[in-house]
């Protein structure tokens, strides 16, 4: 089981890539493990720099601007002027999302530079608890860590067998202006001020980092800890902004740290102080004081095995190695690392399901670019929601692998744009509703990025809307409630609609269609053989549209909402928005026109949107294009378009196709490969490169795709198993419409076969009839309260007399 479950290294982390992370879902951690000094890089979720304020920075294009902007760009595009039509629409453009932040260092050095031995560290996924342990000059050494969410603390444990103990010093540190909170006995703690604007890393700025005091500006924050000990307490050298405590023969030290801000919700103004924040910090340490770190740890595992412990995936044999000389060894072989070490893939669809769970909790803030950890003041990508493919990306498993809860912050989210895109719908573009663009953060900033000087490939995309709704399609297809759908869902959706409806612009056959439109960060050849990237009806816009057309339908008959006068225009609008076009190479066109282009293996499918994450059928033709144009993209690319293809060939039955893709995605990342060429780091972080944690999300959707699929009205039983993946088990997934999987096969016959499969409703949703696939064969299964049990011999195609099953 310690293969499925732990990931373990046999020497302290010397890269931020190396170190393994802690998190409640606020409270991030990135743990090292040095022997003589060990560094805690500490992030809380909610740290963003700005506030909703900075979305009123000058330059805010006003109405007349964005309206002579439009026109003009949709005048360029109908004569094929597509440079014209580019200058126009940077005239949208504001400035940029706000950044996700580091918080705080905790390093507990040890004095003296004794001889290490018998070092381990490692990093338990079902208990969410790090320890590292060894020898230092011939005494055990162990240090515990674990975040907890139900107590909102983190503890670290060192305990010495050292002959009188063990001299140290702990000390708190900042990337952010900081200074020292006032300290009592046994406690340190930071006062911190996030900064009011940063700019992006890529983006040339005489002075990205820039701090106000001007009220609302930005957020407060501070850090508390106690310190515990058996030792004895003496002066420490220290300054304003690292406090820091000296302890001398110690065998034992349990450190209590919290963190807060004065951050007040999704797209809402910050209130209170950073002392505020403070004494809610310590607060929480002192709750936590009153529990022994056993009982506190208890708690923990208790509220954490919860979630985990509800979905596990196990295939090949558990390999007792560090996890960096796994991904090495397997990389040399000539199968690929899957074929190497198939338990290395239920290890990585574990920890995906954990890093989810660490930093997604009901309350906080949605999981960023970088989950929640960041030890960057200007990260790639500012480490924010980026909405054209990747912050979606972050939720595709929540579902399938049962954990609802963790995708409620990303409702927040949505709710926040919700109202703040409204504002921006009415001033761009003069439409009801709500937008938003390809960039956001915790202030529901809802603007085209670029300062007029960026491309509009990525800066010009007002439809993350429809994208983001989906999500909450998807939790009433997997068994939400009626009320979800009355509360959650239905404003959102029908908001979105509205603003889509007015968007959309009759074209000259009578069809609707888009225009201007953009293809997520794609590019055409344009007839003059330039480079374009607007143009009319992207598929995307289209297929996208009418997804969201279909979703809004289907929640108004759910709701009883069918007269409704948005959902009657949405109707009426879906029939006349038309399907996927086939191109001169039978590939799926990206724009209405078939243009060609400059980087055909773009990392981009959006236009295969149809397939996933929407749950259209493509008949046979469409069936072909789609294949062969993802053969036309290839295979080679960012971590994160590795986990969409692998769902897209799942879906499209090629499991073949998945194997190459499995490759790719273990591979070595501490090799340089370029840019856009992705892999595992030795900590298992997915790498675009650099680090995004979406493919590692994507990769746990991608692998319960392989085994279970259930969007087009079947249940398909082990519809695209990877033949690297062997024999194995999965327990607790879930298929539409709210139905419990748990799953066994053997590869015996050198393809996956049924040995048994466990089916359990998991709500009134889920009971009834359904059909369920398996092997190509088709049976129809009753659900009640109870668990069903599917055996191999259902789904043989004749009887034991030799007649056809019915």
């Amino acid at each position: 089981m310690t293969g499925a479950h732990e990931l373990w290294f046999s020497r302290p982390a010397a890269e931020w890539t190396e170190a393994l992370p802690l998190g409640n879902g606020t409270l991030g951690a990135m743990v090292f493990g040095g022997p003589h000094t060990e560094r805690l890089q500490l992030n809380d979720g909610t740290a963003w720099s700005g506030s909703p304020a900075s979305e009123d920075v000058p330059p805010r294009v006003d109405p007349a601007t964005a309206a002579a902007a439009l026109t003009e760009a949709r005048e360029a595009i109908e004569r094929a002027d597509y440079a014209a039509a580019d200058r126009a629409l940077r005239r949208l453009q504001h400035r940029h999302s706000q950044t996700y932040l580091p918080f705080a260092d905790l390093v507990v050095a040890l004095s003296g530079e004794g001889a290490v031995g018998d070092y381990r560290r490692s990093l338990d996924l079902a208990t969410a608890t790090h320890t590292t342990a060894y020898r230092l000059d011939g005494a055990e050494v162990r240090h515990r860590t674990f975040i907890s969410h139900r107590d909102a603390v983190l503890v670290h444990e060192l305990v010495s067998a050292a002959p009188g103990g063990v001299a140290l010093t702990v000390a708190l540190s900042s990337l952010l202006r900081a200074e020292a909170a006032p300290a009592g006995d046994g406690t340190l703690g930071l006062l911190l001020t996030m900064p009011a604007d940063v700019a992006p890393s890529h983006d040339d700025w005489a002075e990205p980092v820039v701090y106000s005091d001007a009220p609302g500006a930005s957020l407060r924050g501070a850090v508390a800890l106690s310190v515990e000990h058996d030792g004895t307490a003496v002066p420490a050298a220290t300054d304003a902004a690292a406090p820091a405590l000296r302890i001398e023969g110690a065998s034992r030290v349990v450190l209590r740290l919290a963190t807060a801000t004065t951050f007040a919700g999704i797209a809402r103004t910050p209130e209170g102080t950073a002392e505020g924040a403070h004494a809610a910090a310590a607060e929480r340490v002192r709750r936590a004081g009153s529990r022994t770190v056993d009982e506190l740890h208890e708690r923990h595992v208790a509220e954490h095995s919860a979630l985990y412990a509800r979905t596990e995936l196990q295939v090949g044999s558990p390999v007792d190695a560090p996890l960096d000389e796994r991904i090495l060894s397997g990389n040399a072989h000539p199968g690929g690392p899957i074929a190497a070490d198939p338990a290395l893939a239920a290890l990585a669809f574990n920890f995906g399901r954990y890093l989810l769970i660490s930093s997604s909790r009901p309350g906080g803030a949605p999981a960023n670019l970088q989950g929640i950890w960041n030890d960057s003041l200007q990260p790639p990508w500012s480490s924010n929601y980026t909405t054209n493919i990747n912050v979606e990306m972050n939720y595709w498993l929540a579902e399938a692998t049962d954990l609802p809860e963790c995708a409620e912050p990303l409702y927040d989210l949505i709710d926040g744009l919700a109202r703040t895109g409204r504002r921006t719908a009415r001033e761009l573009y003069a439409a009801p509703g709500w937008v938003a663009h390809h960039n956001t953060d915790v202030w529901g900033y809802t603007l085209p990025v670029g300062y007029g000087t960026h491309d509009p490939k990525w800066a010009f995309w007002p439809m993350a809307g429809p994208w983001l709704v989906r999500h909450l399609w998807e939790r009433v297809l997997h068994g939400g409630s009626d009320e979800f759908a009355c509360t959650r869902a239905w404003e959102p959706v029908r908001s979105a609609a509205e603003f889509a409806l007015a968007w959309l612009v009759e074209q000259p056959d009578g069809t609707l269609g888009t225009n201007p439109s953009t293809s997520p960060e794609n590019q055409f050849t344009t007839p003059d053989g330039g480079i374009g990237s607007v143009a009319r009806s992207s598929t995307y816009d289209l297929v996208v549209l009418a997804d969201l057309f279909d979703i809004l339908v289907g929640l108004a008959d759910r709701l009883g909402r069918s007269d409704d006068p948005i959902v009657r225009q949405a109707r009426a609008a879906r029939t006349r928005i038309p399907g996927p076009r086939i191109g001169r190479e039978g590939l799926v066109q990206e724009w209405a026109d078939d243009f060609d282009y400059p980087d055909p293996t773009h990392r981009h499918v959006a236009h295969l949107y149809f397939l996933h994450p929407s749950d259209w059928r493509p008949d046979p033709a469409l069936h072909a294009a789609t294949s062969r144009s993802l053969d036309a993209r290839g295979d080679e690319s960012t971590g994160w378009a590795l986990a969409w293809k692998l769902l897209m060939r799942t879906r499209l039955r090629e499991p073949e196709k998945a194997s190459a893709l499995l490759r790719l995605f273990f591979r070595d990342m501490t090799v340089d490969r370029g840019p856009w060429i992705g892999g595992v780091y030795p900590n298992l972080f997915c790498a675009h490169p650099p680090f995004q944690i979406d493919g590692n999300f994507g990769l746990v959707a991608g692998l319960a795709e392989c085994l279970v699929q259930s969007q087009w009205g079947t249940l398909d039983l082990l519809p695209s198993v990877p033949a690297e993946l062997g024999t194995g088990r999965v327990r607790g997934l879930i298929a539409r419409p709210g139905i419990r999987v748990d799953l066994e096969w053997s590869d015996e016959s050198g393809e996956p076969r049924l040995v048994e499969a466990r089916l359990q409703a998991t709500g009134p949703s889920g009971e009834g009839t359904h059909v369920v696939r398996c092997g190509g064969e088709e049976r129809i299964i009753t659900l009640g309260g109870d668990a069903v049990l599917l055996t191999p011999d259902l789904f043989q195609p004749e009887l034991a007399d030799g007649t056809r099953r019915t």
